[in-house]
């Protein structure tokens, strides 16, 4: 492959941070900061030790600015997958952020930064569904849609989702609500029929009530 010329980058910015081995995590998918894709969907894997709480940021090199849209965070046992999905090849920094639940403090460290060198768009994508934080705390997955496109009008799109510890699990499509059967042990699913037309920027929100409360969670929102 032809040498590529990678932007300029702060001295230390690539790969792990201070505490990220103090904090028992590991690169699960890519030990190398620097990825060169030949596709614009890449899942990146963080291995972790204890429970640990993550967010991220993805921006673009040039044109400059956040693309946080296009990451899906979600959790396997001890694994964090980051899925990054964008519509355009260039260059992208993606900055991990950590803190153990047995350190104190309200805010997370930067503790990885990997540099994305997109090379070609093979598939198209929408921005991924919005995570709230107890989408990434309850250690729920998302197996189908990743993302919806705008303006959908299939006649029926499957839901599938794992959602640990609850009791009623519901997707809010505009105004319609849908349960979502108990398939296999945390397992749910839900066929959606968008054929009718939805209103333009309607939301599809995957409702959740635990035994914790009477009232539902919002855990993820699509925009369609």
């Amino acid at each position: 492959m032809a040498q590529v010329e990678l932007p300029r980058l702060t001295e230390g910015y690539l790969g792990p941070q201070a505490k990220f081995y103090s904090y028992g995590l590991t690169t699960m998918s890519h030990p190398e900061p620097v990825i060169h894709s030949d596709t614009n969907q890449v899942e990146i894997v963080i291995g972790t030790t204890e429970k640990t709480r993550f967010t991220t940021k993805l921006l673009g090199v040039d044109p400059k600015g956040e693309c946080n849209q296009f990451v899906l965070t979600q959790v396997q046992g001890s694994e964090f997958h980051f899925t990054i999905a964008v519509p355009r090849t260039g260059f992208f920094k993606f900055q991990i952020y950590a803190l153990p639940n047995s350190e104190a403090g309200p805010n997370m460290i930067n503790v990885y930064n990997y540099l994305l060198n997109i090379q070609k768009v093979d598939r198209y994508v929408e921005a991924f569904p919005k995570q709230y934080p107890l989408w990434k705390q309850e250690g729920c997955f998302l197996y189908e849609p990743l993302m919806l496109m705008k303006g959908i009008k299939e006649p029926s799109v499957k839901f599938r989702m794992l959602v640990p510890k609850a009791v009623d699990v519901q997707l809010k499509v505009h105004e319609d609500w849908i349960k979502m059967d108990q398939v296999e042990p945390d397992i749910y699913e839900a066929y959606v029929d968008f054929s009718a037309g939805y209103p333009a920027g309607a939301k599809v929100k995957l409702n959740v009530k635990s035994g914790r409360s009477h009232k539902f969670d919002t855990l993820l929102e699509y925009t369609i």
